[in-house]
């Protein structure tokens, strides 16, 4: 009996020293505008598709549970969008997501108009903003990410030399 009461004690140090083994440290997941799609442009209303890459570069998954972006065009406020389904992304593994941004640039009109008359539509883009994951302490990741986008809706897209078409 005296043995199995040595033993108690030597397991329970065993077990606690291995929750406490240090962890690889956590890496920020890598967070870029893979592409700024115009769905619709109008008059009244204009729709860009916002599509997100994020890889996460942790051997362990985590869950995108929500984000806020903001889209400015040629450094005008164009609006907001917000990712509300979340998701998870596979450790050491690349997910996307969409954001829907509706704009109302009538109240640029002045610029909107230019823009829509001019033979080559395309816009420097900045988008900012945040999204939030859950999982290794990471909490809120900013996004702050620049480009160019072209304003007429058609195949080409806002893809950036430096990230992967996806």
């Amino acid at each position: 009996m005296s043995r199995l009461a040595w033993a108690w004690p030597a397991v329970f140090i065993l077990l606690l020293a291995a929750c406490t083994a240090p962890r690889a440290p956590t890496k920020v997941p890598d967070i870029r505008v893979a592409a700024i799609d115009p769905e619709s442009i109008g008059i009244n209303q204009q729709v860009f598709l916002l599509r997100l890459s994020l890889v996460n570069p942790n051997d362990v998954p985590l869950r995108v549970a929500a984000a806020r972006l903001r889209l400015d065009l040629e450094d005008l406020s164009a609006g907001t969008g917000e990712l509300v389904d979340g998701f998870s992304l596979p450790a050491g593994e690349q997910g996307t997501a969409t954001v829907r941004i509706e704009t109302d640039l009538v109240s640029q009109a002045p610029q909107f108009l230019s823009w829509l008359m001019s033979g080559d539509a395309t816009l420097d883009y900045r988008v900012t903003g945040y999204v939030d994951m859950i999982g290794l302490g990471l909490g809120r990741v900013p996004v702050d990410d620049r480009g160019i986008v072209p304003l007429r809706p058609g195949p080409r897209s806002s893809k950036r030399d430096d990230t992967v078409a996806l």
